[in-house]
């Protein structure tokens, strides 16, 4: 069985470069490039950097250089396509140029991804004096997958340290489309410091159809003073350049790289920035340079990109505010609009940003722009879905042309330095695993809302460091390949020209799945298991692994999320490994809804954790009336019964202790209760409550966890903020623990009361250095979360009007939003503020001082700590002890919902409310924040689609407010 043959023909040229361009061109691209190629000769591509020993300083220059070796591939990308069943047959070059007769040995050895060794060997070599040479060695068949070559190379001195020891990155990929393809999402940050032609070609062959940005379009060139613009000899590079990527089946993004030299506002201090870091000081000058770059392009290249990353009093924007930005695109649109309607003006930066600034609503001149930025570094969370789909809605609604030019993630991908906890080796994997689910989840977005999403991994530098080269994906000192170019050629190869249909498991929180129609009419899809946060978002042990069976598996090729085959469609029935984040890629002769009933009605999940078990909050004092609650929930795609064990703390008394079996469909979800007969009070108000999980027909199964349950309860109580601390003795509080990676410890705790003016919070938070910005009066452009503080969080408001995901079909697996946020800070000279950050009436926006007023208000609230029609605020510093404490009164008036409820309860009751409480250790060496919803279990992932103060509703952020609590009557 081969690949179908509508994709076994679908191979990208192989590495020369297109017939237009010459080697004299190749050759004027740099100086690296005719150094490399005059070292290896005949052979067209750059050799790894020569292996020389240093003499140490002050040292007599050597008799003899000490000789360069050095090591690279056949083909220089280090990737080699394939298709059908016909493997991949690359060679290991090993170039030697010494000033001296050299003979020795290579040793090599070919291992894929992290296993053991498949082949090697040792070959000998001789190398004459001055003159380059070659030792090819083959490395047999190999099928698609990421492999790595060690290389170690040794003198005739044994003794003697080796000349050259390394390892390389091969992939051994699957065709992908070398054409254009202008409605493609998969674009790459391909870095101008690389080596062009070569870096142009490893693009084309792994699928890229974008490219962000224009080389020959810098402001500079396009108006090099007041009233000057580019004249026809830089025009034509720039086209030429553009026309170049096209040759290679990739589409530019224009981009306006920031300012002119000579129209760039100061900085706050008056003096000369760098041309990124501030507003222009014209914005009518910069608005005719956007016209002129645009002009001559605009039948090239359809879509631009204004500004990247225009934070507001930030590293590009220091002292323009939001007003200015939003006069900038205006002016931007007047000009280019009356003659170029139909090119795209793609603006903002962020979703927080479009929606805080660009669409602020009722400020001045809003919107005027086609498309939107935005960009999700990070983890893979679901909340990247979630994130897209606001950007979508929100260009839909705010927009002047509804949106028409689509959502640009124009940076997204994630780094090794967020896969530090893992065993040695498996960083760079944790980044290849996250790439296809980063792109599936915001094509999701796109197909749901019929809006075209492009995304631009960030990066690609063959050959050269740049800032921010933690995030590339080739090793630039060795030029080869790593993990995640293999992941991405194997996403592109499989999915473009596929149109994905939609979601196949919309309520299961464990399980992805995206189900496409080939153009040749057949069905392809992916799916993946979810990864959980246990502290981080590293260890695939944490997330959701097992095994999917299919049934009518025939004719249905399936491979991993590195091009590994895993079934060649003959058999009738398979069974696949699934392990968080690691996509597996369907081929199939089947229509897709043939495929979807495979993966759906044929398709058996057995996870590890097919149930999610949350011990529930105590919602009142402990007595003999108290029960143990869990919330049973079925996170597999499947129906499933589940009985629940539980083992209560130790000396108490349950009875029973075992569930009767709950039927439960994909996403439901039951709380079961467990009577308590006797049971103890202790001080810390932790206690541990096991589980056991046992599914019908899973006798393997062995689901068991602990986690630490609190009473969560607020008495009647009349506080003073400011007064004696005796007023909280028998209110028993609520702690979290924070340790960092270094095991540094910090414990929290909270108390919480009301009575019929407020409800009141007292925080008590350890913490070595208190961080405060200036008073709010003395700049309103410093956000109070990101300083030391407190943040009280709530879910108060069934039907919220402004979250424009309420209703979607996923809002339960992943969307879910929370109504009100307060957050209390200490700002300098003693000045306790108590923020509004959230409410109805705030349009989920940030508070930005030149954006109109909203219908509720943003920012500090009328609270001071003796007075206040909002509530009151108090918080103390104590140095020696290194302690903050904040006391808060939030009154009634700032929760009106949950006080109608509380209001309405008949004495002895309890009335339920979520809310959740986070703390932010801001600065060098704080413990960053710490959310008391990730404290006893994996959170859920919501979207709170604002600024990151409270995260952004990702797992690793916090993830849903959720937590119970009981407002005692």
């Amino acid at each position: 069985m081969t690949d179908s043959p509508a994709r076994s023909d679908r191979s990208t040229p192989a590495a020369p470069a297109p017939a237009e361009i010459s080697r004299r061109k190749v050759m004027g691209y740099g100086a690296a490039t005719m150094a490399a190629a005059a070292a290896a000769g005949a052979l067209d591509w750059g050799v790894a950097p020569a292996a020389e020993a240093a003499a140490p300083a002050g040292a007599a220059a050597p008799a003899a250089a000490v000789p360069v070796v050095a090591a690279g591939f056949s083909d220089p990308t280090g990737l080699y396509p394939v298709g059908g069943d016909a493997p991949a047959t690359p060679a290991l070059l090993v170039v030697f140029n010494p000033t001296t007769p050299l003979s020795g040995s290579v040793t090599w050895s070919v291992s894929a991804r992290l296993g053991a060794a498949i082949r090697g060997g040792t070959t000998a070599f001789t190398a004459a004096a001055g003159t380059a040479s070659t030792t090819t060695i083959a490395l047999g068949s190999l099928d698609p997958d990421f492999y790595a070559v060690k290389v170690t190379v040794t003198g005739s001195d044994p003794a003697a340290a080796p000349l050259l020891d390394q390892t390389l990155g091969l992939g051994v990929i699957r065709p992908t489309i070398a054409d254009r393809r202008p409605d493609s999402s998969f674009g790459m940050g391909i870095r101008s410091e690389s080596s062009p032609v070569i870096t142009k070609q490893i693009a084309q062959r792994i699928g890229v159809k974008w490219t962000r940005g224009i080389v020959a379009v810098e402001p500079d060139t396009v108006s090099p003073a007041p009233g000057v613009f580019w004249q026809q000899p830089a025009i034509d590079a720039a086209r030429a350049e553009v026309q170049e990527w096209n040759s290679y089946g990739i589409e530019a993004l224009g981009s306006i790289n920031y300012n002119m030299s000579w129209n760039v506002e100061p900085g706050p201090d008056g003096k000369p920035v760098l041309l990124y870091q501030n507003r222009p000081k014209d914005l009518a000058a910069h608005a005719d340079m956007v016209y002129h770059s645009i002009a001559p392009l605009q039948d090239l290249v359809q879509n631009w990109e204004l500004w990247n990353e225009p934070w507001v009093h930030g590293w590009t924007w220091m002292t323009g505010d939001a007003q200015d930005y939003r006069d900038m695109c205006k002016l931007i649109w007047d000009r280019v609009k009356p003659d170029f309607p139909d090119v795209n003006l793609i603006g903002g930066g962020s979703v927080t940003y479009n929606r805080d600034i660009v669409y602020a609503q009722g400020s001045k001149d809003t919107g005027y722009i086609d498309g939107s930025v935005n960009h999700a570094y990070g983890y893979p969370d679901p909340t990247q879905y979630a994130m897209t789909k606001t950007q979508i809605k929100l260009d839909r609604q705010s927009s002047r042309s509804k949106g028409r030019g689509g959502q640009w993630q124009t940076e997204l991908g994630n780094a090794e330095f967020n896969f530090t906890d893992v065993p040695a080796g498996q960083a760079p994997y944790g980044v290849a695993r996250t790439v296809a689910p980063t792109y599936l989840l915001h094509m999701l977005a796109g197909v749901e809302e019929g809006s075209p999403v492009r995304a631009f991994w960030f990066s690609l530098s063959y050959d050269k460091a740049y800032s921010g080269d933690d995030f590339d994906i080739y090793d630039y000192t060795t030029r080869t390949p790593k993990p995640a170019v293999v992941a991405y050629a194997t996403m592109t190869g499989l999915l473009e020209d596929s149109r994905m249909e939609g979601e196949l498991y919309p309520d299961a929180k464990s399980t992805w799945g995206f189900l496409f129609r080939g153009t040749d009419g057949k069905g392809r899809a992916a799916v993946y298991s979810d990864q959980l946060y246990d502290g981080t978002e590293q260890h695939q042990a944490a997330g959701y692994s097992g095994t999917l069976t299919l049934d009518g598996a025939r004719g249905i090729r399936v491979y991993d999320y590195l091009g590994r085959r895993l079934a060649d469609g003959r058999s009738a029935r398979v069974t696949l490994p699934l392990n968080p984040w690691e996509v597996l890629y369907f081929d199939s002769d089947l229509s897709p809804a043939a495929l979807k009933a495979v993966l759906t009605k044929g398709a058996s999940f057995d996870y590890s954790t097919p149930v999610k078990v949350s011990l529930l909050s105590f919602t009142k004092p402990l007595d003999t009336t108290t029960t143990i609650e869990a919330r049973v929930e079925n996170v597999s795609p499947q129906r499933l019964g589940a009985q629940l064990r539980i083992t209560p703390p130790s000396g108490w008394q349950v009875a029973p202790t075992v569930s009767p079996v709950v039927d439960l469909a994909p996403g439901e979800s039951r709380t079961l209760s467990f009577p308590v007969r006797a049971c103890t009070a202790v001080d810390e108000n932790r206690y541990p409550v096991g589980y056991a999980v046992t599914v019908p027909g899973r006798p393997d199964l062995q689901q068991t966890g602990t986690q630490d349950v609190q009473v969560a309860y607020l008495p009647f109580r009349s506080i003073t903020v400011g007064g004696s601390a005796s007023q909280w003795n028998d209110v028993v509080p609520v702690t979290m623990t924070s340790t960092t990676a270094a095991g540094d410890t910090r414990s929290y705790a909270f108390q919480a009361a009301w009575d019929h003016a407020f409800l009141y919070v007292r925080a008590v938070v350890e913490d070595d250095v208190q961080l405060s910005h200036v008073p709010f009066t003395s700049n309103a452009y410093l956000f109070p979360f990101q300083a030391d503080s407190v943040q009280l969080a709530f879910d108060a408001l069934a039907d919220k009007t402004e979250d424009l995901l309420a209703g979607d079909a996923h809002y339960e697996k992943c969307l879910r939003s929370i109504s009100h946020l307060y957050v209390a800070t200490l700002a300098t000279g003693g000045v306790s503020e108590l923020h509004r950050q959230l409410a109805p009436g705030t349009n989920y926006q940030t508070f930005y001082p030149t954006n109109a007023v909203l219908p509720t208000p943003l920012g500090p609230l009328d609270a001071k700590p003796d007075s206040g029609t909002e509530g009151r605020v108090l918080v103390s510093r104590d140095d020696t002890g290194k302690q903050t404490r904040y006391e808060i009164a939030l009154a009634w008036s700032q929760l009106p919902e949950l006080a109608a409820a509380v209001r309405a309860a008949r004495p002895g009751t309890v009335t339920p409310a979520t809310f959740a409480v986070q703390v932010t250790d801001a600065g060098t060496g704080g413990h960053g924040a710490t959310y008391s919803t990730t404290t006893a279990e994996p959170p859920t992932s919501g979207c709170y689609n604002f600024a990151p103060f409270w995260g952004t509703g990702a797992q690793f952020a916090g993830g849903r407010v959720d937590t119970r609590w009981g407002i005692g009557r």
